[in-house]
């Protein structure tokens, strides 16, 4: 039944459970046959889940174990897209655009070492959805830098908030994929507790944004000498109707008020719309414990970025390509369920080489077509 809620919401059109049980209505015997739909012994057709039954089963699944499930399910699509990605020659260009990536990635680690993977950890309150106190529904969720594959996720419970569920949420990932990885989140999560568990628990690295929730920390970081500090990296770029440049300072630590804190930036995000002259300036501080010889200026820069891409990208794609705010569905783990389903499917189309996903929901509006996107035979 899962794979018939996958299947169905790939699709562009099919955003609610209600659509979901009519898609299993038009598809064939056949279709149905290779999602595992079961035969009526009595009528000989095939047993088509209702929307209640569906509804029932996503209730009681676990979204962590849906997550978890799926990105074992996206991890040989994950090696395959990587290999297709040095290929120069594939469709639409998509494998060139990739391989410039993978290059110049390589460039910013530097030669003979390894390039560190990237996790963003992030949350999203379900706008339209709503537990029976009245609370709202939030997810916390860890997807990777790149190609934005959602690895863990957790429910935020009523009364409580992101900060205790940070460990138990990656806890969730395997060591052999966290370790020595990068983890990237914002200000909330520039907790001691958090460097010392990524660091000494999890053989891990952070890079956490520090704003004035650590009074104490913003103020000396903010007191370093950043005018003796030449800009080391600038990244400038142009969309949306508005121009933007980023200028990253670096300064190497130690003794700070925070755990195993070895580097400290200063990042200057300059905005103005096309056409204007003035600029409008907010300044960003980010800590981690990698030292100078760990990671490039580059490196560090294109994760801090990257962490803001991530959180746009991915909340964006399930809002407006998925209507996730817009879905009222309330009843116990759905909510919840539901956003681990869109994550996977986003995950899916992006490996298969659709950079935008409403595109690729709408090339995927035959049944067939879904199921060979999913290698159901």
């Amino acid at each position: 039944m899962l794979g018939i809620v996958v299947c169905a919401m790939t699709g562009s059109g099919h955003d609610s459970l209600v659509s979901v049980g009519e898609w299993c209505q038009r598809a064939s015997p056949e279709q149905l046959g290779r999602l595992g739909v079961p035969v009526d012994p009595f009528t000989g057709r095939r047993r088509v889940p209702s929307e209640r039954t569906l509804r029932d089963a996503l209730a009681r699944v676990d979204p962590a174990a849906l997550t978890r499930a799926g990105f074992a399910y996206l991890r040989p699509l994950i090696a395959r897209a990587t290999v297709t990605s040095r290929q120069a020659h594939a469709p639409d260009g998509v494998g060139e655009r990739e391989q410039r990536r993978a290059q110049r990635a390589a460039q910013q680690a530097g030669p003979g070492r390894k390039r560190r993977q990237a996790y963003a950890v992030d949350g999203k309150y379900l706008r339209g959805a709503r537990r029976p106190d009245g609370s709202r529904v939030m997810v916390l969720s860890a997807v990777r830098h790149g190609d934005g594959v959602s690895i863990a996720a957790r429910e935020i419970a009523a009364k409580t908030n992101e900060i205790p569920e940070f460990a138990p949420l990656l806890n969730q990932i395997h060591d052999a994929d966290l370790e020595d990885a990068v983890v990237s989140a914002d200000a909330m999560h520039a907790q001691r507790i958090h460097a010392n568990y990524l660091v000494n628990e999890r053989g891990a690295h952070y890079l956490l944004t520090v704003k004035n929730n650590q009074p104490n920390l913003a103020r000396q970081l903010q007191a370093l000498p950043w005018k003796q500090v030449p800009v080391l990296h600038r990244q400038t770029g142009r969309g949306h109707g508005r121009q933007e440049q980023r200028l990253v300072q670096a300064v190497t630590v130690k003794d700070l008020l925070f755990p195993h804190a070895r580097q400290v930036l200063r990042i200057q995000r300059r905005r103005r719309k096309l056409g204007a002259k003035r600029w409008s300036t907010e300044t960003v501080y980010a800590i981690t414990d990698l030292t100078a010889e760990q990671a490039t200026i580059e490196e560090l820069a294109t994760w801090a970025r990257g962490h803001w891409t991530v959180e746009n990208t991915v909340h964006w794609v399930r809002d407006m390509t998925f209507g996730e705010d817009a879905s009222q569905v309330r009843t116990r783990n759905t909510p919840a369920a539901l956003a681990s389903i869109r994550d996977l499917i986003r995950g899916a189309l992006h490996l298969a080489g659709h950079a935008n996903i409403a595109s690729g929901r709408r090339a995927h509006t035959n049944p067939d077509q879904v199921l060979t996107l999913y290698q159901i035979e």
